[in-house]
């Protein structure tokens, strides 16, 4: 149950840190270029990337040099965006499958 009760925690720490202005967007834009399920998880990782990517620009644009890959938060906090994304770009796409199944369907019972 220890296990079930981690996996939940951070699932929603994930769909928290993705839950702001700058995460809603880049899953919305996910979702828009998605076509397929089968899509999900390399879209959730690119978002991953281009969150990361947009988070740590500022940084090494001032001279800080790229973020330590080799420490173990920098993967857990991957991780958890990676979930976040999983979460919320599947959502948006299934409102947009749904929103455009539904207006595709009228329009050919139309004809």
């Amino acid at each position: 149950m220890e296990y079930l009760d981690q996996a939940i925690n951070t699932l929603r720490d994930g769909f928290g840190q993705v839950n702001h202005p700058q995460g809603l967007i880049i899953a919305l834009i996910a979702a828009l270029l998605m076509s397929a399920w089968r899509q999900l998880l390399p879209m959730a990782l690119l978002a991953t990337v281009v969150h990361l990517a947009v988070q740590d620009l500022p940084g090494i644009l001032r001279g800080g040099g790229l973020p330590n890959f080799m420490v173990p938060e920098f993967w857990t906090t991957a991780g958890v965006y990676f979930l976040g994304y999983l979460i919320i770009i599947a959502v948006f796409f299934l409102l947009k499958s749904m929103v455009f199944r539904s207006s595709g369907g009228k329009a050919a019972k139309a004809h």
